[in-house]
């Protein structure tokens, strides 16, 4: 409540949280609030571990490092922070189908859905965070509701389009299920299910992580199989094994894809032409490649890159605000696995934590080049050459078995530390494996030295 709340004495109201990683089932209730805040909060988050914070929650914030002290690093100036308003991912959100990038499949079987009048009651939006789901739901209630509907594309002008765009229909109810998933929260649901839409066509209930809801299934069972005219329920989730089939099985589904590099670098592009500002080709290239496939993620980070660098912004200053090693520390810390130098392995985690580097993005470089390196090995025709590929894959196996979200007993760096170790002792297995053994023959006795007798 108080974040909704208007600021009393300031122009803006500031919310200043440190510890954050102590935060578990508390995210539930802010994560829709932090997608979407009300206009004039500002959120401030503090945490000496980001690894222990969802994902689905970074990627809605502007990350920032606070270097060590024994490091320069530029200070920001006034002019380099940015105006208060929206972040980027809710100004360059799609309002039309057209606009929906990554997923033409989906596109086109909602869109002549819609066109032929052949829209469902229920749909199941599948896929990775910043995919374009619950976009896809505002565009698919503008569309059933529009009233200038052209070719199944909703014109975005009319009264209910733009009442959905700006979150003021009262027909379009979104929840979040995170939050919002027990069997009182569904009973509330249901009698507004069977009221009548108040200016719409056609009401709509978006219903985010859906794979929240365990009881609360029992109450909307009958009235998703039997729903009344003239409503429309879309869920949301990553994790569609966590949704009952009975369930599944009233809905039709879709499953968005995670997006490719060139396809976040084409919107990219398109976001740096509307908001007149420069990039290398190279920084945009390397922000779309750590996106992951969520065009949230890119869009959050190129948020962050904007209000931190001078056009043209280039991919080592991007690296250096995102907190990357450079390929060859990288590499230095392969070899160093690879030939079981655990002391090299430990200098370049050093230095890393001198530089302020997150090891956990540190990781994931790794992870990237091993899985280059493996594919590269791999590829070759030469027996010899695919052998060479073994070691590196012990490698990444000790990696991979890593928990980044264990903070305790010597931390993350410590199990880094540990892989190192491990690489060592089994470097010196296999020397000793190696090694040429003893000949029983030289040490049987000669002749002219007859053996011992008891």
């Amino acid at each position: 409540p108080r974040v909704y709340t208007g600021a009393a004495d300031l122009s803006r109201k500031v919310f200043i949280i440190d510890e954050v990683q102590r935060i578990k089932e508390g995210w539930d209730v802010l994560l829709k609030t932090l997608e979407e805040p009300p206009e004039g909060v500002l959120f401030i988050f503090c945490t000496t571990d980001p690894s222990q914070i969802r994902p689905a929650v970074v990627s809605r914030l502007q990350r920032r490092r606070a270097r060590r002290p024994m490091t320069d690093s530029p200070t920001p100036t006034s002019e380099d922070t940015g105006t208060a308003g929206q972040a980027l991912y809710r100004r360059f959100r799609a309002q039309t189908f057209s606009q929906i990038v990554g997923q033409d499949a989906v596109v086109q079987t909602l869109r002549n859905a819609v066109r032929l009048k052949r829209v469902g009651h229920g749909f199941l939006f599948v896929g990775p965070r910043g995919t374009g789901k619950t976009s896809m739901a505002r565009i698919m209630a503008k569309a059933v509701n529009c009233t200038d509907l052209r070719d199944g594309e909703p014109c975005d002008a009319c009264l209910a389009c733009v009442s959905i765009r700006e979150g003021a229909a009262l027909d379009v109810i979104e929840l979040d299920a995170a939050s919002n998933n027990k069997v009182d929260d569904m009973r509330e649901l249901v009698p507004r299910v069977y009221t009548g839409a108040a200016d719409l066509s056609r009401k709509v209930f978006i219903i985010d992580e859906v794979q929240r809801i365990k009881e609360g299934w029992d109450v909307l069972l009958k009235t998703l199989e039997e729903p009344p005219e003239g409503v429309l329920f879309i869920f949301c989730t990553t994790d569609p094994s966590q949704i009952r089939p009975a369930v599944v099985s009233r809905l039709q589904r879709f499953t968005f894809r995670p997006l490719a590099v060139p396809e976040i670098e084409g919107k990219l592009q398109r976001i740096l032409a509307a908001e007149g500002r420069t990039l290398e080709p190279a920084a945009v290239a390397l922000v779309a490649q750590m996106a992951g496939g969520g065009m949230r993620d890119a869009e959050s980070m190129l948020d962050q890159v904007l209000v931190s660098a001078d056009d043209p912004i280039t991919a080592d200053s991007i690296a250096e605000l995102l907190g990357l090693a450079d390929a060859e520390v990288v590499d230095r810390f392969i070899e160093a696995l690879l030939s079981g130098d655990a002391l090299s392995g430990i200098e370049v985690l050093d230095s890393l934590e001198a530089e302020g580097r997150d090891l956990i993005a540190f990781s994931e470089q790794l992870v990237t080049r091993m899985r280059a390196l493996l594919v590269e090995r791999m590829s070759q025709p030469a027996a010899a050459d695919r052998a060479a590929a073994r070691p590196l894959a012990q490698a990444a196996r000790r990696l991979t078995g890593i928990d980044a979200s264990r903070s305790g007993l010597g931390g993350y760096r410590w199990q880094l530390e540990l892989c190192l170790l491990a690489a060592a002792d089994e470097v010196d297995r296999r020397a000793g494996a190696t090694a040429p053994a003893a000949n029983p023959k030289a040490m049987a006795p000669t002749s002219a030295e007859p053996a011992a007798t008891p």
